[in-house]
């Protein structure tokens, strides 16, 4: 899984990115680098499985963190129209948004960069019209028929200035659409990059903002990237100390990571034993042959039945003896979906 960080320039979006990824990339610089990194879901729940089964090993879920050139910003007065491929391929979009210089102006700023990305869609579903209309008139095919009916529906929603997310497709049409990329359609987390003295106003600046909130479509955070790229390179102790001067109680990168995931619509469930305490990434809604297929192929096709206990559960009651003693051990099979947070030991036979 990718995220993508866009914004304007001097936005502090490599900033930000340095912070997530604990790196240390040149900020302002405006060539055509381009900065990855896999960064790991923070999971206290991990944490507190470790503590409980003492495994080997602790392995968290991650994901990929993008910062590449992009968006120019200028939102309907963009010139030439161009984005990367690594950006079009990324399943969201984390906007960092000016919050914190003297001029900013967070809302004009995130209506431009919408405003571009709606343009981007524009042309580029216009091109595919024109092409798969000219297509379907030479072979008198169906299936670019019904495409191009679907790309005007498109074309009607982005004239009308409005992401292609906000627009209801079947779940055919989705699939049809896929394989485009197109930027509308995908979530997005707008991040205000607070400046350090706003540190106080975070919540307040949030309420502020939080309109733009839309289930599963848009989601919002407040961060001083100054701040938390500050952190980096420091010890535990320093960085503990840090935060409790400024009134800190959690990274805000971690928040961002958090809040990207489930934007994703993903969850993670957990393995836990002596060799390994792991989080698995899984889409919301799969069953547990599913997610077991998440582990190995084999262990999908062998399934027998999923034994499951809840992540609190375990949590409360701490040994696997006192789980079936309450009652809290449950055996599952291949209609159950999973949820998040569900500790899982999966039977299987191949």
């Amino acid at each position: 899984m990718r995220l993508a960080l866009i914004g304007k320039p001097q936005s502090g979006k490599t900033t930000i990115f340095n912070a997530a990824a604990g790196q240390q990339e040149t900020v302002g610089d405006f060539s055509k680098a381009v900065h990855r990194a896999q960064v790991k879901v923070p999971d206290e729940r991990v944490d507190r499985m470790a503590e409980l089964v003492t495994p080997k090993k602790i392995t968290f879920t991650s994901i990929e963190i993008l910062d590449a050139p992009g968006l120019s910003g200028k939102g309907k007065e963009a010139g030439k129209l161009e984005i990367s491929d690594d950006l079009r391929q990324s399943e969201a979009f984390i906007m960092i948004v000016d919050a914190f210089s003297a001029d900013a102006q967070p809302e004009t700023d995130i209506q431009t960069l919408i405003d571009e990305m709606i343009l981007l869609d524009y042309v580029q579903v216009e091109g595919i019209i024109t092409k798969r209309s000219r297509k379907a008139k030479l072979t008198g095919d169906k299936s670019d028929q019904k495409l191009v009916g679907l790309l005007q529906k498109c074309l009607e929603q982005l004239e009308s200035e409005k992401p292609l997310i906000n627009c209801e497709f079947t779940t055919d049409e989705e699939k049809l659409l896929r394989g485009f990329q197109l930027l509308t359609q995908k979530p997005l987390l707008i991040v205000l990059n607070i400046a350090e003295e706003a540190l106080g106003e975070a919540d307040s600046t949030y309420d502020r903002y939080s309109r733009y909130i839309d289930a599963d479509k848009r989601e919002l955070a407040v961060i001083c990237g100054k701040i938390q790229a500050e952190l980096i390179g420091l010890d535990d102790e320093e960085k503990q100390m840090f935060m409790d001067e400024l009134g800190i109680k959690a990274l805000a990168t971690d928040r961002v990571i958090q809040k990207s995931y489930a934007l994703l619509g993903l969850i993670s469930y957990l393995t836990a034993d002596t060799p390994e305490a792991r989080a698995w990434t899984i889409r919301k809604g799969m069953t547990a042959p599913q997610a077991a297929g998440v582990i190995h192929s084999d262990i999908e096709r062998g399934f027998i039945r999923a034994e499951v206990v809840a992540f609190d559960d375990y949590d409360q009651l701490e040994t696997m003896a006192a789980i079936k003693a309450a009652g809290k051990h449950r055996s599952e099979g291949k209609d159950y979906v999973v949820k998040d947070g569900d500790v899982i030991l999966f039977r299987f036979n191949v």
